[in-house]
């Protein structure tokens, strides 16, 4: 066998195998996708045939290419893409609850903080009116042993001199 010959087979050979190589690339690339677990195109990708082609390490042309028939040159994995796809928005939708929920929630608890530390502040200043008022009534309480005691004073002092004296009462608010 002559050397062109030879290559000519070698060529036939890998062109019959690189159909079957592609579409194992692709499912492959398709697995990876599903399950986030990347390698190529990162953790945050837009699910497009082009970040499958790119993930798979194909040409994007191979993926959409056309058979003179109208349909694709990998119906099965566009299928599946498609599916796959259809099913990641939906399950945003899924996914956008929650978050709605959590961030309801949060925002929930934000107010419920908001509200205990006005009621902190409330009690702070009650407290603190409390106070002032048993400062004051200890005060009164002295004024007010103070006039008993001026008082037994003015009437001993009349008592012993029968002297009349009016009694006034010492008041402080």
């Amino acid at each position: 066998m002559k050397a062109s010959a030879k290559r000519l087979a070698g060529l036939r050979r890998y062109h019959a195998e690189r159909p079957v190589k592609t579409r194992l690339k692709l499912l492959e690339a398709l697995d990876r996708l599903e399950s986030g677990h990347t390698v190529l195109v990162g953790p945050e990708f837009k699910w497009s045939k082009t970040t499958l082609a790119r993930e798979a390490g194909i040409n994007i042309n191979t993926l959409v290419r056309k058979r003179p028939s109208g349909e694709w040159a990998f119906p099965e994995i566009n299928d599946r893409f498609e599916e796959l796809r259809n099913k990641r928005r939906r399950a945003p939708a899924v996914s956008d609850l929650k978050e709605e929920k959590i961030a309801e929630l949060r925002n929930e608890v934000e107010k419920l903080r908001e509200q205990n530390r006005l009621l902190a502040l409330e009690i702070n200043r009650m407290g603190q009116q409390i106070l002032a008022e048993r400062e004051r009534a200890d005060r009164m309480a002295v004024y007010e042993a103070q006039n008993a005691s001026l008082r037994e004073e003015i009437s001993r002092i009349q008592a012993a001199g029968r002297t009349p004296l009016k009694v006034v009462a010492i008041h402080e608010d």
